[in-house]
């Protein structure tokens, strides 16, 4: 786990390149309700899609800008991974803009770079065009660049009437759209709206020639939470499966390909200590800031806990006040494969960590079980003596 925040180099000029979104794909399902709510709040100014890596952002824009018979200009640009420069996001936005306008100007090339002469250049050309038209941002939290996110507030507090922006994100970007969200100008798309419906899930696998009795696709639903990505890799791997029903019975976030992707898109993202806290956090099943100070040796944990949450990294608060969490359930499970391959020292010595926590506020359940995980069967972990009476079930007296 090496790579950090802000280690990816600045692309050529190419970066931020537009998109085209393409036509329907094998395995895809219509997902009508969704495709609907994304039409209606396309009416606003701006419209932000917020959710975590393969929630089905891109493939909702896709397929909302894809439908036959609706004449939509739309200029459709993706941010490309890394990008720090301010004057390169902008050249890549108005090329979008002038590729859905029709414009043959040249791109401006001198070497000064003005970002308020380009927020003007850009609204201009829009408007000039007339009509209604839609600004696409896909992957925009990929910019970099504090300048860049400035300027592109201007430009969306700016928009004219039949102008719509739709941006896409991983996490809510630094723009400071507060007075369009105060005035009714700005819709949210959340993560709870993208994730599939277990009739969805069902859809998507009678779409891909998958066969599963109800109950088994229930499972695979509830393992996946809804979650589009990992819903996708389990269907690319039951294609042909000898056995479906075990496939699902066993499928978890150690899933190879789930894996894989967890690990690329979520965890080497994060810097080296929030990679340590996700890592020594990840036994119990639920976690707060006192007791991840403690699993951690550091201090400050709820605040990372916190900003985690907000930053749509499968994180989930469990209470109104927001100090209980924890971590989606195929992330959980890579985070555990993860910590048993890297520090399989640290994991018995982390039990006993959290079953003396939870002993002492008095959680008898969470602290047999991580007992019984450390293999400590005298209740040494624990501030106080627990006897175990000969012909229970395990759970102790004090």
């Amino acid at each position: 786990m090496t790579r950090g925040h802000g280690v990816t180099p600045d692309l050529p000029a190419t970066a931020g390149a537009v998109r085209v979104p393409g036509r329907g794909r094998p395995g895809l399902i219509d997902r009508r309700d969704l495709i609907a709510a994304l039409d209606r709040a396309s009416e606003q100014r701006v419209t932000m899609i917020s959710a975590p890596a393969g929630s089905g952002k891109t493939s909702l824009l896709r397929a909302w800008a894809d439908r036959p018979g609706r004449d939509r200009r739309i200029a459709f640009m993706s941010v490309r991974p890394g990008q720090q420069d301010a004057q390169l996001f902008w050249l890549a936005l108005l090329e979008a803009v002038r590729g859905a306008t029709g414009a043959t100007e040249p791109l401006p090339t001198a070497p000064g770079f003005d970002g308020g002469a380009m927020v003007d250049k850009v609204l201009s050309e829009i408007t000039a065009s007339g009509g209604t038209f839609y600004l696409v941002i896909d992957d925009l939290h990929e910019l970099g660049s504090a300048e860049a996110a400035e300027q592109l507030t201007a430009l969306l507090t700016a928009l004219p009437g039949d102008v719509h922006a739709i941006i896409a994100t991983r996490h809510d970007p630094p723009l400071h759209l507060h007075r369009l969200r105060l005035t009714g100008e700005l819709a949210e798309i959340r993560a709870a709206q993208l994730r599939f419906s277990e009739a969805e899930t069902r859809d998507l696998l009678a779409a891909s020639g998958v066969a599963l009795p109800d109950d088994v696709a229930g499972l695979l639903h509830q393992r996946a939470e809804g979650w589009a990505a990992g819903l996708r890799l389990a269907v690319l791997s039951l294609a042909g499966h000898p056995d479906p029903e075990r496939f699902v019975a066993e499928f978890s976030g150690s899933h190879r390909t789930v894996a894989e992707y967890l690990m690329a898109e979520m965890l080497e993202r994060q810097p080296p200590h929030v990679q340590r806290l996700l890592l020594r956090t990840s036994l119990p099943d639920r976690i707060n800031g006192e007791l991840a100070d403690l699993l951690t040796g550091a201090t400050g944990s709820e605040r990372i806990l916190l900003e985690l949450e907000d930053a749509n990294a499968f994180v989930v608060s469990l209470d109104p006040d927001r100090t209980w969490f924890r971590y989606h359930h195929m992330f959980a499970d890579l985070l555990r494969l993860e910590l048993r391959r890297t520090v399989p020292e640290a994991v018995p010595e982390l039990h006993r960590l959290a079953a003396r926590w939870f002993a002492e506020h008095s959680q008898a359940v969470d602290a047999v079980r991580h007992l019984q995980a450390a293999g400590d069967w005298s209740g040494n972990a624990v501030s106080r003596p627990w006897h175990w009476p000969a012909g229970t079930d395990g759970t102790p007296k004090r």
